[in-house]
């Protein structure tokens, strides 16, 4: 039988021979080998094991794991690429190893399957597959989380977290999903733009750490899957070494759709259970961010600006272990323009991102109740400059080259940049 994916990555790898408690690192990049651009977010990890790390949108990551797998095989995969492999075994320390892959090789959708088949029954079948795809008994994420918040002209607040999610999904409680604080920082440049006082989430990690266990995202949920035309692709993607179904959808053309969204879902051929889903609300949507459960980034500005949403991003990626999913990385965008009285305009961005490090069974007792998150805007301020040190053997999602240049740099860069 023909292999259905081909890869093509180019991964650059440094190797380097740390130790921390019996913990080894490697570092790297990610690159698409056709297009040369760095593959952003892709996952990396050791092969059989239930952790990893995301790579930065610069395609940069760094990987904290313990010296007793260092005979394992170094893993990288994103949606529409093979898988890459790289052997740390024996791996001496070195400045970089590259390793070049193709391109999944999207082959057709059978042309019986695609004229049988209702793409919207296609999503529904999805979801009713969700209690099949995912554990029933608790479970718990060890993860990174960040949330910046930025204009074209600086980085404003960079809030970073080890969080512990814990997911209940068949115990009746009024916390099906709990959110633990284990360690975190954050850096706000000062003085903060008036304008900008107060936009922000009050618990911006409650909303990228949420995940399907519990059922379909809201907007598709029950009759609302009925306010969206979906279109099957004519042909195949993958992820993870496995094929997948994409499908487009947005509204239905006339139709009064709340909040409206357009975007993509990939669905598991085998297993039917959602790899990803992304959307974008649409032009006309935007304006009603404040009659969702987003309204709240907004409820404590401070400054009488006009504000105008101009974009509202999101995408949530899962992954298989052992036969089950869980949410491998979340992410939310929110783009506000604001007028204010000098008639001058300011377009901010925050960004909420949460990539899972560690995925577990849970007892169901591993986020207590009293422990439970319940903002992010009073994580401990860091004091001189943003180490990745801080971490310890947490893995964590690297900062850009864009956001070092913003933050204040850690004793290593300043000692790097004193003069001789």
């Amino acid at each position: 039988m023909k292999r259905f994916l081909r890869v093509c990555f180019f991964v650059l790898v440094g190797i380097t021979g740390s130790w921390a408690q019996g913990y080894q690192q490697v570092r790297g990049q990610v690159v698409d080998k056709m297009t040369g651009k760095p593959v952003g977010f892709a996952y990396v990890s050791v092969r059989e094991k239930a952790w990893g790390t995301r790579v930065n949108e610069d395609g940069h990551f760094l990987l904290k794991y313990p010296g007793i797998d260092s005979q394992k095989e170094l893993v990288i995969s994103a949606a529409g690429y093979q898988n890459a492999l790289v052997a740390l075994k024996n791996r001496q320390p070195v400045d970089s190893v590259s390793v070049g892959l193709e391109p999944v090789a999207r082959t057709e959708t059978a042309a019986v399957f695609r004229k049988q088949t209702d793409a919207r029954l296609l999503v529904f079948s999805a979801f009713k597959s969700i209690p099949a795809n995912f554990q029933a008994s608790p479970t718990v994420l060890t993860g990174f989380y960040r949330e910046t918040l930025s204009t074209d002209t600086a980085c404003w607040t960079v809030r970073e977290a080890i969080l512990k999610v814990e997911k209940l999904p068949d115990l009746q409680t009024e916390l099906p999903e709990k959110v633990k604080l284990v360690t975190g920082r954050q850096w706000v440049q000062d003085p903060l733009p008036k304008t900008l006082e107060g936009y922000a989430f009050p618990n911006g990690a409650a909303i990228v750490t949420r995940s399907m266990n519990l059922g379909p995202p809201d907007y598709l949920e029950g009759d609302h899957l009925n306010d969206y035309d979906f279109r099957l692709d004519s042909v195949l993607t993958g992820c993870d070494n496995r094929p997948a179904y994409r499908l487009t959808f947005e509204p239905v053309a006339g139709r009064r759709v709340r909040a409206a969204r357009k975007g993509e879902i990939l669905i598991d051929t085998a297993s039917r259970a959602i790899v990803r889903i992304a959307y974008d609300f649409t032009s006309e949507a935007a304006g009603e961010v404040l009659k969702t459960s987003l309204k709240s980034v907004f409820d404590n500005l401070a400054g009488r600006s006009k504000k105008e949403v101009k974009r509202v991003s999101s995408q949530s990626n899962y992954r298989q272990l052992n036969g089950k999913w869980f949410l491998q990385d979340s992410q939310l965008v929110l783009e506000t323009r604001f007028t204010y009285a000098t008639n001058g305009q300011m377009t901010a961005v925050i960004r909420l991102h949460f990539g899972t490090s560690e995925y577990a069974k849970s007892n169901g007792q591993a986020v207590k109740a009293t422990e439970v998150l319940v903002t992010t805007e009073n994580l401990p301020k860091q004091r001189g400059g943003f180490d990745d040190r801080f971490w310890g053997n947490f893995n964590t999602i690297l900062p850009t080259k864009a956001e070092r240049l913003v933050l204040p740099p850690s004793s290593k860069d300043r000692a790097r940049h004193q003069p001789d």
